[in-house]
């Protein structure tokens, strides 16, 4: 067990892999994992996001799957040049994570009634699901 939580830590906090600022002011925006800190505290930069060089805690970012090959501790010069040569930006945007913060942020942005609407539909989506699966509420399909 102590193998694999060791594991998860060196694989969260490698240098060079993009991330995803979930909580605190910066929410929304990427950056890259320029060096470690401690265990829990990454220094994360962010030049083509506004993203100011500065340490975040794991709890506060979701790490992606990309990656980009910089030095540990280097300059934000050489961050947003492995950013823009790796073609990063436009990958990330591809990523379920992007769309699924693009779908939240549509979710948070719409009005009382637009909410309204979207529930009735959901509610009417749902019971018609109901009734046209036989084994659903306990019941065998046989």
């Amino acid at each position: 067990k102590q193998w694999y939580q060791r594991r998860v830590a060196i694989t969260a906090g490698e240098i060079g892999r993009v991330c995803y600022v979930r909580l605190g002011e910066n929410a929304g925006k990427t950056g890259v994992v320029v060096d470690l800190v401690d265990q829990k505290h990454l220094l994360i930069d962010g030049p083509d996001s506004g993203l100011a060089r500065s340490v975040f805690r794991l709890n506060q970012i979701a790490i992606t799957d990309l990656k980009v090959k910089i030095p540990r501790g280097c300059k934000t010069k050489v961050v947003r040049a492995a950013l823009a040569k790796d073609d990063i930006p436009a990958k990330f945007l591809k990523s379920g994570l992007s769309k699924k913060s693009e779908a939240q942020q549509a979710k948070a942005a719409l009005g009382d009634f637009a909410r309204f609407k979207l529930r009735v539909s959901k509610t009417a989506h749902n019971k018609k699901e109901k009734s046209t699966d036989p084994g659903r509420n306990g019941h065998s399909a046989l």
